[in-house]
């Protein structure tokens, strides 16, 4: 069986991380803005909708956010399938 990388709901608990640490709050819109990336790929990198990655642009996501890939890429493993 194959696994999956997931980012569903990855953008949402980061920035709620980041708004308990800084006491700032940031949408997507504005995450978008401070890291210089489309506002389309926040948005489909946090429904789980994103097929392709732009590494740059994750690079700069992970650096707005003052976080690590793995925050925002999760593998999943499929059902049945040891861990």
């Amino acid at each position: 069986m194959r696994s999956k990388i997931s980012t569903s709901g990855r953008i949402t608990i980061l920035l709620g991380k980041y708004q308990a640490s800084t006491g700032e709050r940031m949408s997507p819109r504005r995450l978008a803005e401070k890291a210089g990336v489309p506002k389309d790929f926040v948005y489909r990198l946090d429904s789980g909708a994103a097929r392709h990655v732009d590494l740059e642009a994750l690079a700069r996501l992970c650096a707005a956010l003052n976080c690590d890939l793995h925050d925002i890429l999760v593998w999943e493993p499929y059902h049945g399938e040891p861990v």
